[in-house]
Order: structure tokens, then sequence, then C-alpha cells
């Protein structure tokens, strides 16, 4: 009798463990992983794909080339676009859509799909956007878009608390915010110069071109030039790079010189005041170099 109960145990486990134990279907691997079919090529993605830049720039034209279309002419082959916008990426869920770049530059664009269960990428596509409006330059020249081509500004000297309008001075002071100072504290070591030492030199922006003008006290022409903008920070407090083809005024007060090629650091720059900082080469420290600090006010 107890060889009979150990029987009857033992089938009853032996049903239980064949009832729990799954079935595998194997029908949707053989669907879609088996027997998935032939997927297409790169070289049949790429042709799928387009990145247009419909609008052309032109003079006093708002848009231009930072409007780029993207279309997936074949929609059954899902996936998604990878945009070069400035720092990183964008990735768009999507077929077609337009964008419209906020900055100028070159950007590579490729699409990633699913074809048959395998995953492809596309040729990349690189697009190069010269049309958007700098704010920067709006600020010197009082420009608010491209098509403001007759925009222009004039720029005078600006007296600080302190009585000067340029001055040689330590490097770096405007970095240390914590203890009290500001791109406009009295960094002077030497060379502090008055407005009424200076005169009423003044110099005239304009978008245009991005054309630059000085003039003497007198009025009369003093240098004729263009201006440009690095968007780089070279180093904490600074927003960025004012480049020049010729002399600001105040630059005879310069004493790290001052020719074709200048490149300012822009401590302050609104529509109303700019404060600039000139150093003539890298690698400077904090308080143990000097350079030319210039203060300059849009005229009214």
């Amino acid at each position: 009798m107890k060889n009979i109960k150990s029987l009857v145990f033992l089938a009853v486990i032996a049903s239980c463990s064949t009832a729990c134990s799954p079935i595998e279907d194997d029908s949707l691997r053989d669907k879609f992983i088996v027997n998935a079919g032939t997927p297409i090529t790169k070289a049949e993605l790429s042709a799928a794909i387009s990145v247009t830049q419909p609008f052309s720039n032109e003079a006093g034209v708002v848009m231009g080339d930072q409007c780029v279309v993207i279309k997936n002419k074949r929609p059954e082959i899902g996936g998604a676009w990878h945009i070069g916008w400035g720092i990183g990426e964008k990735i768009l869920n999507t077929d077609n859509d337009t964008l419209y770049y906020e900055a100028n530059g070159k950007f590579k664009i490729y699409y990633a799909g699913i074809s048959e269960n395998h995953i492809l990428v596309s040729d990349t596509i690189e697009v190069t956007i010269t049309n958007v409006f700098d704010p920067w330059s709006g600020f010197l020249t009082g420009a608010v878009d491209k098509s403001n081509t007759t925009a222009s500004m004039t720029w005078g000297f600006r007296e600080v608390s302190w009585g000067s309008v340029c001055n040689m001075g330590a490097h770096g002071g405007w970095k240390y915010v914590s203890a009290g100072y500001t791109p406009e504290s009295n960094f002077a070591w030497w060379g502090s110069v008055s407005y009424a030492q200076a005169g009423d030199q003044t110099m005239k922006f304009e978008y245009n071109g991005s054309k630059m003008t000085t003039y003497k006290a007198d009025g009369s022409v003093k240098s004729t030039g263009t201006f440009g903008f690095i968007h780089n920070v070279p180093e904490a407090g600074v927003l960025g790079t004012l480049v020049t083809t010729t002399p600001t005024i105040g630059a005879s007060y310069d004493d790290c010189g001052q020719g074709s090629n200048n490149k300012f650091y822009l401590l302050t720059l609104t529509k109303d005041y700019i404060t600039v900082y000139h150093n003539g080469w890298d690698g400077s420290a904090d308080w143990g170099d000097s350079g030319w600090y210039a203060y300059f006010k849009a005229k009214k």
C-alpha cells in the first residue's frame, strides 16, 4: 500500500510540473525575427530622406538658410531624426518637419530607422546656417532683426565712478563678484583717463556690412573697419569677445596696442553700456597681469 501511495504522489507531481510549464509560442519570433524579411539598404534609406533649405539668403529679408525642411518619403520605415543643434542634438520622432535654427554654424543631420527588425542609419547630411540674426549686433547697432539694414548707433565714452573713461588695470578682477567687484570696479593701476582728457570721441556701428567708424573729438573721421563677435566664453565672468579691424576710440591710451586685428573681452554688453578689456596676450593671471579697460555708452 505504501508503494502504491508513493507512485500516486509522484504522478501528481509530474502532472503539476507539466501543467505549470509554459508552452513557447514561436510564431511571433518566426514572423518578426527569423523570417522578418530583407531590410532595405543604407543607400535606399538615404535616398528616402531629404534635407532642404528652401529659402536663400537675401539682403533685408529675415528668413533665409536658417529654415530647414526634413522629410522621410517612406513613412513605413519608422525611426527618428537626429538633428545637430548647437551643443548636442535634437531627436525628432516624426516623418516630416520644418526646423528654424537659432544660431549660425555647420550642423549634421541623419535618420535612424527600422526595416524588417534591423536598425539602419542613413548617410549624414551637413547644413550650413549663416542667416541667423545675432542679437549682440543688435545691441551695438540698434537693429532688431536682419531687415534693419539701415540701423546704426553711435557710442561715446562713459565716465565711471572714479572719473575714468579708460585705464590700465588688474586682470581678472571682474570675476570676484562675491567680494563686491564688478566690471566697472576700480582696477586702475595706471593710465586713468578722464572724459575731459579724452574729449568727445565717438564710434559708429552699422548693421549693414558690420561697419565700424571712429571719429575724433572734432567730429572728423579717424578710421574705418568692421566688427564681429566670438561667442565662446574665454574666462569666467566674460560674455564673449568683440573683434574689430580698426582701433576703438581711446586706443592711444591702450598700452597693449591696437591695430587691424583686435580682440576685446566683453564684460558688459547692453543697449546702453559696453565695458571692454584688452590684454593683448593669453594666459594672464588674476591680479598678477594687467590690461586696458574702456567704458562706453550709447549716445541717444
